[in-house]
């Protein structure tokens, strides 16, 4: 059997994500790097359909990549990735900056009112269970509290929209939505984050990963984004024998 199909069945058996990502990053980490870089690739091909096992351990691989990984290791593959050509691999490795970069200085928070709350006061709302208060607050540049709205029970899939879809938006508030365990296998959030021009190219093709073939689509003719998001979403087409 080819050795990601093996991975993947071995890494689709695990029930709980959280640990069929630990598994993928172990794995990653220990093996030699260009074995490792082989393995990630072979799951990105793998994958085309969302509700398949393999889509499963793409998705925890995905995660130990972006939460898992050291910078070292990182390095090391991707070193492996350029070596073997493996460009799938590259783009979810990249360090390049996002489209458009978030100026601090020019940052528009349109809610006054908010606004003028502290920091701590805004992080301790996001855990209430006022739906108006996490509609407002899902548009906070603060990662923290955008964090907490996605762990907030009452938070819907409106709220978690809106903060993937801002612009301008933080990379780290978008980094946030990525990793959350509820939120990050949604469709559409998924996409908002592949089509944000703040999203920076390596989480922007994670999250496109596991996109349909037309939202992949959608993202290869989108301009305002990266060129190397654009790629990429083309070359997963192209694996999966679609048309871009």
């Amino acid at each position: 059997m080819d050795p990601s199909r093996r991975f993947s069945r071995l890494l689709a058996a695990l029930d709980d994500p959280d640990l069929r990502a630990r598994r993928a990053a172990e794995a990653f980490s220990t093996l030699p790097a260009e074995e490792a870089v082989s393995l990630l690739g072979g799951l990105v091909r793998l994958a085309d359909r969302r509700s398949d096992p393999a889509s499963a351990a793409l998705e925890g691989a995905l995660r130990a990549v972006r939460m898992l990984l050291s910078v070292a290791d990182k390095d090391r593959l991707r070193k492996a990735a350029e070596a073997l050509s493996e460009h799938e691999v590259l783009a979810l490795l990249s360090a390049a900056a996002s489209a458009r970069s978030f100026d601090v200085d020019r940052e528009q928070y349109v809610d006054r009112e908010m606004r003028a709350r502290t920091l701590g006061a805004r992080r301790a709302l996001a855990r209430a269970h006022d739906r108006d208060l996490l509609v407002r607050l899902s548009t906070d540049p603060d990662p923290t509290v955008v964090k907490h709205v996605l762990e907030n029970a009452r938070c819907t899939e409106r709220e978690v929209l809106l903060a993937a879809s801002r612009r301008p938006q933080r990379a780290e508030v978008l980094e946030e939505i990525f990793r959350s365990r509820r939120w990050s296998s949604n469709r559409r959030v998924r996409r908002a984050l592949a089509l944000n021009p703040y999203s920076p190219p390596a989480l922007a093709s994670a999250a496109l990963a596991l996109l349909t073939a037309p939202d992949l689509r959608e993202v290869a003719g989108e301009l305002t984004i990266s060129t190397e998001v654009r790629v990429q979403a083309r070359r997963l087409l192209g694996s999966r024998g679609e048309r871009a």
